[in-house]
């Protein structure tokens, strides 16, 4: 009997207490439910937060009966993945994927096929040293976009284009990149040449989606570079390739001004060549500004200067002002490029230091070319070399109309310009030129020939032929552009017309070449002095040559009275 009694016992204990552990285990409000989240292939038992009805925590479980329940849900890290979502929770399976479904459009909306936005510009125009009025004048379409309350009670119309013209090298792309950055507006870049394609009707589709991708960005700035590849006149010609052109202008013409507005979209154009682009591209409400970007002038190149000498050791003997003097007619990336190569140059010869001489030999690459032999020339050629450079340097010292001379050069390491003469550019009246200023300047183009002449008795070489070609270019500009021949004469006219013309041309270079050689005979005891130190040095400064003229020739300077 005892026997039966604990078997009977020990049955009951594994049978019925397990069922009724189960049965007070599943009761909400004896035990508080735990959840087991697998994080980072670890077990965490994390508990749901308890809510304002503490006695009945089952309250707070997300269900597909119970939805408001879900807010606690949502403030947990997306990152995790609770084992309650496999449990056949459709309400917490949906809203996971609407997240992913969000945080995928988010980053499809900045970019698409052929396009990407820039949200981030590190570029602002503190980045770019001077173009203090370019930067005014670009500026206030940003006030514009960013204060437009400021200017509505005024019936102010925000622009829609902004074009960029001027010679390369100037920072157009880096305003543009910077006009975005001060905007705090998204960027996108494209070129011109990106919109074509050898199948029809690419090209505008392309340009829809540049501006559909802008839209939704706004506020959002569109730059692209060389306009002209696909804003070019439209003409007659039914080659399928400008047809083409023609229909992708016709979309960008739409875009920027047509039924559908474009407000938050600002467009930046860039070019070389205004004159090429449509007249429908340029007119106001769809390009309302044209800024011109030229050489710097003096105030630009010094903050030019003092941006890219950062890092850079310059020896003491060079100021700067005399850079700033040396840089003059060069554009932004050419000052940046001399100051990058020449400190190059110095490590390479184990210098930790920039010298005049490396500034030299950059400039004398960059105008006259560098090969790796260097060529060879008798002593008789570098003489007439020198003298035929000589000829260009006296007589543009001697004529006060005149660009002052800065400085001679031999550099027989050029390819094809083993010597060169170095004039500065005026920045006073640099656009309009009086007819004796042109006329000093065929002087000075002839004088390299007449020189030859008159030291080698009219044995000539062929170094003058671009000097020859271009001062037949000049002397006809002067007859038919400029009207400073003897008479006024309409090209084309008639035969006899064209009869004055030569004449008139004719005397203009015989004038010239009259004049030149009246100035080089008078100075041949100064050439023949400087001849040999040219060849020696292979520089002549104009200080050296001034020197030389006040010390023992003071009366060639009153040769032009």
């Amino acid at each position: 009997m005892n026997k039966n009694y604990i078997f009977n016992t020990f049955i009951y204990f594994l049978l019925i207490i397990p069922s009724s552990n189960f049965i007070l285990n599943s009761r909400p409000s004896i035990f508080r439910h735990n959840i087991v989240i697998l994080n980072n292939q670890f077990f965490d038992d994390e508990p749901w937060p308890l809510p304002d009805n503490k006695n009945d925590p089952s309250q707070d479980i997300p269900s597909d009966t119970n939805p408001d329940s879900t807010n606690s849900l949502y403030e947990k890290p997306t990152k995790e993945s609770p084992l309650r979502d496999f449990h056949g929770n459709s309400r917490v399976k949906s809203y996971l994927a609407k997240q992913v479904k969000q945080s995928e459009k988010l980053s499809k909306d900045k970019k698409s096929q052929h396009f990407e936005v820039l949200d981030e510009s590190h570029t602002t125009f503190d980045d770019i040293g001077g173009y203090d009025l370019v930067k005014h004048e670009i500026m206030q379409c940003s006030d514009l976009l960013v204060n437009y309350e400021k200017y509505a009670k005024f019936n102010v119309r925000i622009p829609k284009g902004l074009i960029l013209e001027g010679p390369p090298g100037n920072g157009k792309t880096l305003l543009a990149k910077a006009f975005s950055g001060e905007t705090n507006s998204s960027f996108i870049h494209a070129s011109g040449s990106e919109f074509h394609d050898r199948y029809v009707g690419v090209g505008s589709s392309k340009l829809r989606e540049l501006f559909t991708l802008a839209s939704k960005n706004i506020p959002c700035v569109i730059f692209i570079d060389e306009i002209d590849a696909i804003g070019r006149t439209r003409g007659n010609n039914e080659d399928s390739a400008n047809v083409e052109r023609d229909n992708t202008l016709n979309e960008l013409l739409v875009q920027l001004d047509g039924f559908k507005t474009s407000d938050g979209v600002f467009l930046i154009c860039a070019t070389n060549r205004i004159d090429l682009l449509d007249k429908a591209l340029l007119r106001p409400g769809r390009i309302d500004k044209k800024v011109y970007i030229g050489n710097p002038d003096t105030s630009t190149r010094e903050q030019i200067l003092n941006i890219h000498l950062k890092g850079k050791p310059i020896e003491k003997i060079i100021k700067l002002h005399d850079l700033i003097e040396i840089t003059n007619g060069l554009s932004g990336a050419e000052i940046e490029n001399l100051l990058n190569e020449g400190m190059l140059m110095a490590l390479r010869d184990e210098r930790e230091m920039i010298t005049k001489e490396d500034l030299e030999c950059v400039m004398g690459r960059s105008l006259a070319g560098f090969q790796v032999t260097k060529n060879i020339y008798s002593d008789d050629m570098i003489k007439r070399i020198a003298y035929h450079e000589l000829g260009h340097a006296i007589s543009g010292m001697l004529s006060k109309s005149h660009a002052k001379m800065r400085k001679v050069n031999l550099n027989l390491w050029s390819p094809k310009t083993p010597g060169y003469t170095i004039f500065e550019i005026d920045e006073i009246d640099a656009n309009i030129f009086t007819a004796e200023k042109l006329f000093s300047h065929l002087v000075v183009l002839l004088s390299g020939r007449v020189a030859e002449e008159i030291f080698f008795n009219n044995s000539v070489t062929t170094g003058a032929g671009k000097d020859l070609e271009e001062a037949h270019k000049l002397a006809q500009q002067m007859v038919l552009t400029y009207g400073m021949g003897s008479r006024n004469i309409y090209s084309y006219a008639s035969d006899k017309s064209k009869e004055l013309i030569d004449e008139d041309v004719s005397s203009l270079i015989l004038n010239a070449i009259s004049r030149s050689r009246y100035l080089l005979e008078n100075s041949i005891e100064l050439m023949e002095e400087l001849c040999p130190i040219l060849i020696n040095t292979q520089v002549l400064t104009r200080d050296t040559i001034e020197m030389k003229i006040y010390r023992k020739y003071p009366q060639l300077f009153k040769l032009d009275d």
